[in-house]
């Protein structure tokens, strides 16, 4: 499951959840799942590798409890 510091880098970027969507290479929908948590992806999915490089993280600190 992601972490809560996963969370809080998104949020902390401070731009609406469909722009960063958009210039991770997601659509809205997408990170809208992800974000609600109604999609529980694992390390290897690529919305998460793809949102973890917008974010400038490692996908080992978007996994860790």
């Amino acid at each position: 499951m992601l972490s809560e510091y996963f969370f809080k880098t998104l949020k902390d970027v401070g731009k609406p959840y469909y722009w960063i969507a958009w210039e991770a290479g997601l659509t809205p929908n997408q990170l809208y799942k992800i974000t609600s948590r109604i999609d529980r992806p694992d390390p290897n999915d690529p919305r998460v590798i793809a949102l973890c490089k917008y974010l400038g993280i490692s996908v080992a600190d978007a996994f860790k409890s």
